[in-house]
């Protein structure tokens, strides 16, 4: 109520009398009149001088004008920001994701969100799963995109990936032009694996070991990148996930399908006590929009 009194004040102010303040408001003057009377009631000052048949401001008014004039601009950027608030026009939005997602498909789907929400800053953390889900459960960040399994509690999941793995290859390798890959064709053939600390790690060595197929480890490393930066030089070839093949389609390397499948299981986190912001929410639909043209495009067996 107490801002309608001040709303019909500065209505009368800027009008310069009842009945235009009455239009501007769209209201009745009597009503105009009862808020101004109740508002000098409340702040026990007058406001008006009423002595000539027409209201007059006062000196008084004309101070509490100047002090209202500067408040109803604040009130209005508060309306404005959060009718951003509210249609994700405006904020700040911290990621975390591991390498398969953020050398590439991370920057891109940024690029894609910022040309539709170009209020909106973005933080964006690269790091191995396990930290990853660190930030996440320690709410650093609002969400993050990791590697299954996750173990740690005070976290919302939801599968964001679940896609196969491919053979990746120098371009003119024998292994290029082949339909599909199975283990007992890398038999002995040299082999740049993800470093022992990695979930797909374990997957692949298992694959290789129920085939009975013994490789030749000539390099390990952390990210796949990396990984496809080795192949691309010809030190050998490598299991990786579509998207770093996404990355690395027409630079120097071929993904191969690879059987029997290996699956790359990817999830996307936050913290159970912190529900997704509009902003958030409006940037996974970024990530899942792009994930299902990846995908889509991927090669097939």
């Amino acid at each position: 109520m107490f801002v309608r009194q001040l709303e019909a004040f500065r209505a009368t102010m800027l009008a310069g009398t009842v009945s235009g303040a009455a239009v501007l408001l769209g209201v009745s003057q009597p009503a105009v009149s009862r808020l101004i009377g109740r508002l000098e009631k409340e702040l026990k000052l007058t406001l008006f001088d009423r002595g000539s048949g027409r209201l007059a401001p006062t000196a008084e008014a004309q101070l509490l004008h100047d002090q209202i004039e500067r408040t109803f601009v604040s009130l209005d950027k508060i309306r404005e920001v959060a009718a951003a608030i509210g249609t994700a026009q405006t904020g700040h939005l911290f990621v975390s994701a591991l390498p398969a997602i953020g050398l590439g498909f991370l920057p891109a789907a940024i690029e894609e969100f910022h040309r539709l929400h170009p209020q909106v800053a973005v933080t964006a953390e690269v790091n191995i799963s396990a930290r990853v889900e660190e930030s996440v459960a320690a709410q650093h960040v609002d969400l993050g995109i990791g590697e299954f399994p996750f173990r740690r509690t005070g976290l919302e999941t939801e599968v964001f990936c679940r896609a196969p793995e491919y053979l990746a290859v120098p371009e003119g390798h024998p292994l290029a032009t082949r339909a599909q890959v199975k283990p007992a064709d890398l038999h002995a053939a040299a082999f740049i694996a993800l470093t022992r600390d990695q979930v797909g790690r374990h997957m692949v060595d298992r694959v290789f070991e129920r085939a009975g197929v013994v490789r030749r480890l000539v390099a390990e490393t952390q990210v796949n990148a990396v990984l496809c930066e080795m192949v691309a030089r010809g030190i050998g070839v490598g299991l990786i996930d579509p998207f770093t093949a996404a990355d690395y389609a027409g630079r120097g390397i071929v993904a191969v399908p690879f059987s029997p499948r290996v699956e790359f299981r990817l999830g996307i986190l936050y913290p159970t006590h912190r529900p997704l912001s509009r902003v958030a929410r409006a940037f996974l639909a970024v990530l899942r929009r792009r994930r299902n043209a990846l995908l889509r495009a991927a090669p097939r067996r």
